[in-house]
C-alpha cells in the first residue's frame, strides 16, 4: 500500500514533542472501532484467558442457534452468513487462526447436521448458492487449517471429513468435484 504522507511530513510529524504526538494519535485511533477493538485486545485482556472466552461466546452463539423446522435456502444462506461475519470480526481482533477454523467447523458441521434436507432439495431456487457457498467456505477452512499447527490440525479431521463426505454424498457432488473439493483428508 502506497504511502499517504509525504517524507517531509512524516519527518515533520515525527518531531513533534510527545505529548502532541499522542493526542493526535488518540484521535486516529478513536475514529476506527476495528482499531480500538484490537488495541483493547492486544493491550488489556490477558492473551489466552480471554481469547478462549471470545472463542467460547461466539461458539456458545453457534451451539445455542435456534432450530427452524421450516427454513429456506435463502434464508439459511443469509443466516450463515451473519454467523460467518461473526467469525471473521473474532479473527480480525484476535489474530486466532486456530479459532477461526475451529468456529467455522462448527457453524457449517451444525448447519449440514440441522438442515441436512434444506442442502439436498434439488427444487430450492437458492439451494445451488447455499451449497456453493458452503463448499466455498470448506475450501477455505482447509487452506486455513494448513497455515495452523499440526497438533490442532488433527483435532479437526473427523469432522471435517464428516462434512466433506455430506457433500460428496448430496445432490451437488458434482458440484464440490469441479470446484475441487477433497473427499476426504488425512
Amino acid at each position: 500500500m502506497a504511502k499517504l504522507i509525504e517524507k517531509d511530513l512524516e519527518e515533520a510529524i515525527l518531531a513533534l514533542p510527545t505529548k502532541e504526538k499522542n493526542k493526535i494519535l488518540i484521535r486516529l485511533i478513536d475514529k476506527n472501532k476495528v482499531l480500538v477493538e484490537q488495541l483493547h485486545f492486544k493491550l488489556l485482556e490477558h492473551p489466552e484467558i480471554d481469547l478462549k472466552l471470545r472463542q467460547d461466546s461466539v461458539a456458545d452463539q453457534i451451539e445455542n442457534l435456534k432450530r427452524y423446522n421450516a427454513i429456506k435456502s435463502k434464508e439459511l444462506l443469509t443466516l450463515q452468513r451473519s454467523y460467518f461475519a461473526q467469525i471473521s470480526h473474532h479473527k480480525r481482533i484476535t489474530s486466532d487462526k486456530v479459532g477461526e477454523v475451529r468456529l467455522s467447523l462448527k457453524l457449517i458441521l451444525k448447519f449440514v447436521t440441522d438442515y441436512s434436507l434444506v442442502f439436498n432439495k434439488p427444487d430450492l431456487k437458492y439451494n445451488h448458492k447455499l451449497n456453493e457457498y458452503n463448499i466455498k467456505k470448506m475450501l477455505l477452512l482447509l487452506k486455513n487449517l494448513k497455515g495452523i499447527h499440526e497438533d490442532y490440525q488433527i483435532e479437526f479431521v473427523d469432522d471435517i471429513n464428516t462434512i466433506l463426505d455430506f457433500f460428496y454424498n448430496g445432490i451437488h457432488a458434482g458440484l464440490a468435484k469441479s470446484l475441487a473439493l477433497p473427499r476426504y483428508i488425512d
